[in-house]
């Protein structure tokens, strides 16, 4: 284990995580500096792909994650909703945006439905991003993923 990994892992702990509507989120309140150390690890692992945005499901957590990732990288923020089955983004995506999908952890139905959202609306995915690796990475395809924990890190870390 890198210092670096042992020091997501530690700001991991510390944040905690918990399920909301979009599936398991870090508790970015518990500290704000636990948030930014692995917000711009993320940003680090992204930036060489020049994202022009992070887009994150509306759920307050990942949007705290997401601004982290956003202002280290060059980017902004995009929100994908669903409200009783619509899904929509604010701000609207330009096409030929480069869109990094963000989430803690992916859950195969959210990662299909962003990747179909975004990819449909002319933007290009740059990269699906999670701090904790999952197996709806899996279903990424093409599209280059990032992680900064493994699924056995995850696991010692509680999660």
């Amino acid at each position: 284990m890198t210092e670096s990994t042992t020091a997501i892992l530690s700001g991991v702990r510390e944040l905690g995580a918990a399920t909301d509507a979009y599936g398991t989120t870090l508790n970015t309140q518990v500290s704000p500096t636990a948030a930014d150390l692995i917000g711009r690890a993320v940003a680090d692992a992204v930036r060489d792909l020049a994202p022009d945005r992070v887009s994150v499901w509306e759920s307050s957590d990942e949007a705290v994650l997401a601004h982290v990732v956003a202002l280290a990288a060059g980017a902004t923020v995009v929100r994908v909703a669903d409200e009783s089955g619509i899904t929509s983004v604010t701000p609207a995506i330009t096409p030929g945006d480069r869109v990094v999908l963000l989430a803690t952890a992916w859950e195969p139905r959210r990662l299909q439905t962003m990747l179909g959202l975004l990819g449909g609306g002319g933007a290009e995915v740059a990269a699906v991003a999670a701090v904790l690796h999952t197996p709806a990475l899996d279903a990424a395809g093409s599209v280059p993923v990032v992680s900064l924990l493994s699924e056995a890190e995850a696991s010692s870390a509680g999660l």
